[in-house]
């Protein structure tokens, strides 16, 4: 069976078509982007744009995007996304739902958390969910203010985004941190006392501690059993639930969990060694 969902930041299909005991039902997030180049005014080949699209903030300077320079530059950005939140979470079925009987036995499957990226330039017959607009810097220029919806040509690359308390540098690549945004991830931070709840990109938003900073919703690279939230929502809606979340509701792990018999889910046991075959 495969059930759908479209909600406004992404579309969902929930599969459990494949499910035995060995194998999981699978839910895929997908997310369509919208491109759009942000060129020099009237036709020239350099210009400048303002950080952030706002005209106060400081102007960078900008070159007109080629055909060959746009294609690669949106072809890293979707492989190198999809690739870091594809594969990375299963979140465990503590309810009664989904199950199925396989060899006169029956099994609760987890959930497979998938992830597609779906691109097009802007254009009337593709329905995106989100419009990306992307500059292209100059050789001269390092820095950009970007945002969700504004990129740069460097969003791809692996920069210091920070130093941990060792002074030590922290890498990241925007495009993937701005991807959870996509997927409705806020910083690391916020909903702390130092995060403001006026302005979550402060600083201190993208973590104090050095675990958080290393965060990739904060200013690295390491994903979190609490990043598979979208799944999770995603299942709550499957399920005619809601969008709040509890603490075991689909209990997100990085570790591959295989279906699981009644007795199994009752007690509580989690399988992470693959079943013997029969």
């Amino acid at each position: 069976m495969r059930t759908f969902i479209s909600e406004p930041s992404w579309d969902a299909v929930l599969d459990t078509c494949m499910c035995d005991k060995y194998n999981n039902a699978e839910l895929t997030l997908t997310l369509k982007l919208a491109f759009k180049q942000v060129n020099p005014d009237s036709g020239a080949q350099s210009g400048t744009y303002h950080d952030y699209g706002i005209s106060s903030k400081p102007a960078r300077r900008i070159v007109r995007w080629t055909d060959a320079a746009w294609l690669s530059w949106k072809t890293s950005f979707v492989q190198s996304a999809e690739r870091f939140w594809k594969d990375k979470f299963w979140l465990i079925n503590n309810f009664s739902e989904l199950r199925y009987e396989d060899s006169g036995v029956q099994y609760i499957p987890n959930i497979w958390c998938r992830f597609k990226l779906v691109e097009s330039d802007v254009s009337p017959s593709f329905r995106h969910h989100h419009m990306i607009e992307v500059v292209r810097l100059d050789p001269s220029e390092t820095w950009f203010g970007s945002h969700s919806k504004l990129y740069d040509s460097l969003d791809i690359n692996s920069v210091r985004k920070g130093t941990d308390s060792n002074g030590n540098p922290i890498m990241q690549r925007a495009h993937v941190h701005e991807v959870g945004h996509l997927l409705g991830l806020g910083h690391v931070d916020e909903g702390r006392p130092h995060c403001p709840e006026t302005n979550t990109n402060a600083r201190p938003c993208y973590g104090v501690s050095d675990e958080d900073k290393n965060s990739v919703m904060g200013q690295g690279m390491q994903l979190r059993a609490e990043h598979a939230n979208p799944w999770r929502r995603a299942m709550l809606r499957m399920l005619n639930r809601g969008n709040i979340l509890t603490s075991s509701d689909w209990e997100a792990k990085r570790q591959r969990h295989y279906p699981r018999t009644l007795t199994e889910a009752r007690d509580r046991r989690y399988i992470t060694q693959k079943p013997a075959r029969t």
